[in-house]
């Protein structure tokens, strides 16, 4: 199983314009990871307007043509942005069909939501050609679905997890009832990128916030984004938010941020879920976070560089997120992840990963590191 999507290549450059082949492999693993065999389906892909600028129409364009060659029936539904309130037509087109793939925002909407009378379905954080078809896209799916089953198993049976990064974040706990009570996404995510949230109930510390307050991709609104010119710090205790530290106007702009959006969709608005880390080797994220901030962090979440929070709200993903730049996670005194890089290789269950598949392991070896921040960076 793990080597039918092995191959060799360079993991961390960039691919401006991948070719025919590369782009056929991350299709290939798109669907043999999250579908597997086609033959005979009906499958429906939703796709979102480029000129939204989220997808590009490249990339569910190879999926399309893969599917079919597999021996499926494809029907392309195009759609807008997303909403707050179901549309008629797009339920029904996925109530006719066999297995659902999401290149649109639509399908982060419902993620932790099971709805049992609809199809299978696939959401595509692979935007763009770019990224199927880069190092991100060709990443064996399957072997990181056991990566993260693995890091699960690490995670919600430690006895100490303690967070820090170079800001100064400090937050220390347990995973307490994550392993019964917390949630788990209902959608297949590809590629895959996060671990199961953390429930936010077992820690107590400081967060430092990075860049933007942005949102989780659950429901819209406006405004969308809060841009920090200064360093904020959040204390919480458990799921409460005990304060905020920094400017003055900063301050009243962010606690005027959590009351304007919790009152739109009736939510506890100073409350803390959940938390989790990417664990995707290759996230390349080749715009600047300044340009679409909501669409940098709802996309480079699945990077090691980034742990995030899920905040204003009692149940995941929240409305508000928190994102924290190059985090050390230490898990019962082992550092999981240091300095925004995840190392598989200190953790048994883990380190059996890389041994099964060795493609996880070279691409651990050279990790990406560009998420958006700057030319470099």
């Amino acid at each position: 199983m793990a080597n039918e999507n092995t191959e060799t290549f360079v993991y961390h450059e960039s691919v401006q314009y991948p070719d025919e082949a590369a782009l056929r492999a991350g299709a290939d693993n798109l669907i043999n990871g999250c579908i597997g065999d086609v033959s005979g389906k009906a499958v429906l892909l939703i796709c979102e307007d480029p000129a939204l600028g989220w997808y590009d129409d490249k990339a569910p364009a190879i999926v399309a043509k893969q599917l079919q060659e597999k021996g499926a029936t494809v029907k392309v539904l195009p759609v807008g942005k997303p909403q707050n309130v179901p549309v008629d037509e797009i339920q029904t087109a996925i109530n006719s069909m066999d297995e659902v793939i999401f290149f649109s925002r639509i399908g982060d909407q419902d993620r932790f939501e099971a709805n049992n009378n609809t199809p299978h379905s696939t959401m595509s954080y692979a935007r763009t050609a770019n990224m199927l078809g880069g190092a991100y896209g060709r990443l064996n799916h399957r072997a990181m679905m056991m990566l993260k089953d693995a890091v699960n198993e690490v995670m919600l049976n430690a006895d100490h997890i303690r967070v820090t990064c170079p800001q100064g974040t400090h937050l220390e706990g347990s995973p307490a009832n994550t392993k019964a009570e917390g949630s788990e996404v209902v959608v297949s995510r590809f590629p895959m990128g996060v671990p199961q949230p953390v429930l936010a109930s077992g820690f107590k510390g400081e967060v430092k916030l990075f860049g933007y307050l942005t949102p989780t991709g659950s429901k819209v609104y406006t405004p969308e984004f809060i841009k920090l010119d200064d360093t904020v710090s959040v204390q919480f205790n458990g799921n409460r938010i005990t304060g905020f530290t920094g400017s003055d106007d900063i301050v009243a702009k962010i606690n005027e941020h959590y009351n304007h959006v919790a009152e739109m969709f009736g939510l506890k608005a100073f409350n803390v879920d959940s938390w989790h880390a990417g664990i995707h080797p290759q996230m390349h994220y080749d715009d600047f976070m300044g340009n679409d901030p909501s669409r940098w962090s709802n996309t480079v979440f699945t990077s090691p560089r980034f742990l995030h929070f899920h905040t204003c709200g009692e149940t995941p993903p929240g409305e508000i997120c928190w994102m924290v730049l190059d985090p050390t996670v230490t898990i019962d005194g082992v550092a999981l992840w240091e300095d925004g890089r995840l190392h598989p290789e200190r953790f048994t269950g883990t380190n059996a990963v890389l041994d099964f598949a060795p493609e996880l392991a070279a691409a651990f070896n050279t990790p990406c590191m560009h998420v958006g921040l700057d030319d470099a960076n």
